[in-house]
Order: C-alpha cells, then sequence, then structure tokens
C-alpha cells in the first residue's frame, strides 16, 4: 500500500550493442553475434476480471488488476528487501468463478510511526496469478490487520470479507476501524459507503448469515442491521 502521491515505477531497457572489425587479406569476417532471444512474454489475463482501479489507494508498487504473478510473494508484489512488510494472513475462498486467494499485507514506515494496510485479491491463472484488484489503506500509526470473517453466497456468487484493523497508537487514542469488502472473482468492491468514509470506527461489527441473506451488526450503544443487497453492497436505512 502507499499514500496517494507515492508511486513507484518499472522499467525495463534493452541495449543493443554491435561490432564491425577490418577486412583484410587472409581474414575473415567475424560472423555478427546471435540475436538475443526475445523475452518471455507474460500470460494475459482473462477478461472476465474487471479493468478497474484499485480500491480507496493504489498499492504501492502499483499492482492493477489483471496484473498476472509468477507468485503471490512480497518480490513479485513489487516490494524491496528494504521495505518493512509482513503477511495478515491469507485463505483461499471458492466461488462459481473458480479459487481466490485472499492475501493480507501490513506495512510500516521505516522512519516514522506511520502504517497502513492491504488486502490482495487473486486467481489461479497459467501456472500463476492473475490480480482481480486490491484494497489498500495508509493511517498515522501501524496497523494491525486481521481477516474478522468472510462469507459466501450459497450459490457461490459472491463473497464478502470483514477486515479490522487495530491502531493502538492512533494519534486520537487507541482505535478500532472496520472495512467490508465484496467479490463475485471479476471484480472487487467496498460494500459499504465509500473513501473515505467506509472505514467504520466502532467497537465491534460482525456478519450475521441468515438462510440465504446477510447482514451487517454494527455494534455501538445500541446494534444497528444492515441487509446485503443484490448488488453485494449493504443497504442504508432510507432515513440515513
Amino acid at each position: 500500500m502507499r499514500r496517494a502521491s507515492r508511486w513507484l515505477g518499472l522499467g525495463c531497457v534493452l541495449g543493443l550493442m554491435s561490432g564491425c572489425s577490418s577486412l583484410s587479406k587472409g581474414v575473415a569476417p567475424k560472423a555478427p553475434p546471435e540475436a538475443a532471444a526475445p523475452s518471455e512474454q507474460k500470460p494475459t489475463c482473462p477478461e472476465s476480471i474487471a479493468d478497474e482501479l484499485n480500491l480507496e489507494l493504489g498499492f504501492r508498487p502499483r499492482l492493477a488488476a489483471r496484473t498476472w504473478l509468477p507468485a503471490l510473494t512480497f518480490e513479485h508484489l513489487g516490494f524491496q528487501p528494504k521495505e518493512v512488510v509482513k503477511p495478515a494472513f491469507q485463505r483461499e475462498v471458492t466461488l462459481a468463478s473458480g479459487p481466490l486467494q485472499v492475501f493480507g499485507l501490513m506495512e510500516h514506515s521505516a522512519t516514522g510511526a506511520e502504517g497502513g494496510g492491504s488486502l490482495v485479491l487473486a486467481r489461479p491463472h497459467a501456472g500463476g496469478y492473475c490480480v482481480v484488484n486490491s484494497w489498500s489503506t495508509w493511517q498515522p500509526s501501524h496497523v494491525g490487520l486481521s481477516l474478522a470473517d468472510t462469507w459466501t453466497s450459497p450459490d457461490g456468487k459472491r463473497s464478502i470479507f470483514l477486515v479490522k484493523m487495530d491502531m493502538s497508537e492512533s494519534p486520537d487514542g487507541p482505535q478500532t476501524r472496520w472495512v467490508t469488502l465484496g467479490t463475485d472473482g471479476g471484480r472487487m468492491w467496498i460494500a459499504l459507503g465509500a473513501p473515505p468514509e467506509h472505514q467504520l470506527i466502532v467497537p465491534a461489527v460482525t456478519l450475521t448469515p441468515k438462510g440465504k441473506d446477510l447482514y451487517l451488526d454494527i455494534k455501538q450503544r445500541y446494534v444497528t442491521r444492515l441487509r446485503l443487497g443484490e448488488d453485494g453492497r449493504f443497504i442504508m436505512p432510507a432515513n440515513h
């Protein structure tokens, strides 16, 4: 993850070098060097994965939807060895569209108290993984990231993830934040609210399945219960 102003680019420069030799009597010209083999092209991700922007912040370094990776490692995700990053969780869910890896990461600033968290969704493809999309946040304190709960609809068409962020060193005092994310295996979305209001700062949030339906219980002094709509987003009360 990263702040919006911090972008790293990856580039590759190919150089061609050629030499020439003088021809003299009785001396055969040198054979030209063999052309370098073309670099191996990465597999193309299926069009069923939507080409959409990252959620909340762009992944640092940028990890766009439909990016193919040979493995879900820090190296292939683009992190450098000097960066303070570690895994938070890794889970597999199975949808009608196929298996999906849910990969959580935590990053700490190497020079201050700042930190962030990310969730990356990826589908197995061509011996590696295709990124469905990623959600990232950057905060003024270290972030303890965990996957509090998951739910998959009985028909396998979508999953909902409840992400918990513990911020014990927040400048405003200790906080617990909650983010709900949804996916159908081809795209990823924020299931309640829009940045920056999508992070719920409340003591507790739970996913409550009832038959084919799913409810989000937001626990403050009283419990606010929201039902998941057909579009995979929780429905706010009409008077909100």
